[in-house]
């Protein structure tokens, strides 16, 4: 009776995680001039609900849903959290339309989390920060005692700050139990009556992971992402050094610190991917034979992309532009939860083909976060991979094989410099 207890406890306990379907692929819905499309941005998303769930993705994540400052109208300055009819995206019976539309389509919406930092909403007569939180409660009405004491520009009387520090605008102190209990409501309440399902967490390294753990804790998302962006470390030639294992530890130890129930975007894979694909494939494998990012040792923590609403709209680390199909046949056939940028599939309409011909490929063979690579080249023009025995790819445009190829693979895809083939 005492064992059947314990399983009993054990698989409860497994019950209650976030599940983190094992097929996910995530979708950015936005760049970062989504906010200026004429009729409302929201609006617009919804005529191409059906394009994007015809793509078979699982998740689409949105931008910051709430009022923001208007030195930040993308979002990214927020103010009065619980405000959402005063975003630039739209007001929130559009929003709530626009995820109800995607829900019947069988996907469902993350929403991105902004709260290291915070935008006041006046100053009072001495000069202090005053927030409103967009409610006529005092729910997220803070002030000074709410920010952290080293953001001395904003006269912060909170603790100490637990990670780097923003500037723009006053930094949150996530030690006050207020603010962590605040926002956790908050959070809850765009599952309760917004309808999302999960988070993506901006800027996490502004304060320390354990809080993190405590807001997935009190939330419960279905799925969630941090946002980690260090940029890899360069080498005297202005290129990414070979060995970029510091960096993608970094990122699997803000997950483990993060309580492990959360992923976290592979920029190594990213960063180091944009560089292989310009004639150095060989950076496609790391010492240990595996691949160079978080994919390589801890693949079910790892959201791959090609780019987002920072590296491509605002140009911080893009991915060169002519090989960005290349990118895609290498996220959309590896572990990893894969993520697909709004501009890729939504404007640059030469890109949806083999996209949505490498997500089919993927789920029909049920490539997931865990699945096996075999790599069986990695020269400088020559990538091959056998993903768990059931698909090889193929990248670079050396096209002598070298007979790696198994006698059983049929072509499935395949384009400039890449092929796919599923093994029969």
């Amino acid at each position: 009776m005492k064992s059947l207890a314990s399983f009993c406890f054990v698989f409860l306990c497994i019950s209650l995680l976030p599940s983190f379907s094992s097929s996910s692929i995530l979708f950015q819905g936005f760049d970062w001039a989504s906010k200026d499309k004429a009729g409302g941005f929201y609006n617009y998303l919804k005529t191409q609900v059906p394009l994007i769930a015809d793509l078979g993705v699982d998740y689409v994540w949105l931008p910051p849903p709430s009022n923001s400052d208007p030195k930040g109208p993308e979002g990214y300055l927020p103010k009065r959290l619980y405000d959402l009819d005063t975003s630039k995206y739209g007001n929130k019976e559009e929003l709530k339309s626009l995820i109800a539309a995607f829900r019947d389509r069988g996907v469902k919406c993350i929403a991105d989390i902004v709260i290291n930092h915070r935008a006041a909403e006046r100053l009072d007569e001495r000069g202090l920060s005053i927030f409103e939180g967009g409610t006529p409660d005092d729910r997220l009405d803070w002030n000074v005692s709410e920010i952290c004491s080293d953001d001395t520009q904003f006269h912060g009387t909170g603790n100490p700050d637990t990670g780097i520090g923003w500037g723009d605008v006053p930094d949150i102190d996530h030690t006050n139990p207020r603010v962590q209990r605040e926002l956790a409501d908050w959070m809850n309440w765009l599952k309760s009556d917004v309808g999302f399902v999960g988070w993506r967490f901006d800027m996490v390294l502004g304060y320390a992971p354990r809080f993190t753990k405590i807001y997935m804790d009190q939330t419960t998302p279905e799925f969630a992402v941090g946002e980690l962006y260090e940029k890899v470390t360069m080498g005297s030639d202005g290129k990414p050094l070979a060995n970029q294992d510091p960096h993608r530890a970094r990122l699997v130890k803000w997950v483990q610190d993060a309580g492990g129930a959360v992923t976290t975007f592979d920029f190594t894979t990213k960063m180091v991917l944009g560089a292989a694909v310009q004639g150095e494939l060989w950076r496609m494998k790391d010492a240990n034979g595996k691949p160079p990012g978080i994919i390589g040792t801890d693949p079910s923590s790892a959201v791959t992309l090609i780019d987002n609403h920072d590296t491509w709209s605002q140009q911080t680390w893009p991915f060169p532009k002519d090989k960005v199909t290349l990118g895609y046949a290498y996220i959309l056939t590896h572990p990893g939860h894969p993520s697909i940028f709004y501009d890729h599939y939504i404007d640059w309409e030469e890109q949806r083909a083999p996209i949505k011909n490498l997500t089919d490929i993927r789920k029909r063979n049920g490539i997931n976060p865990t699945s096996s690579v075999n790599i069986l080249a990695a020269d400088a023009d020559l990538y091959m991979a056998e993903i768990d025995n059931k698909i090889v790819v193929k990248i670079g445009p050396n096209g002598d094989l070298k007979n790696l190829l198994p006698q059983n693979a049929v072509l499935a895809t395949s384009g400039q410099d890449f092929a796919v083939w599923e093994l029969h």
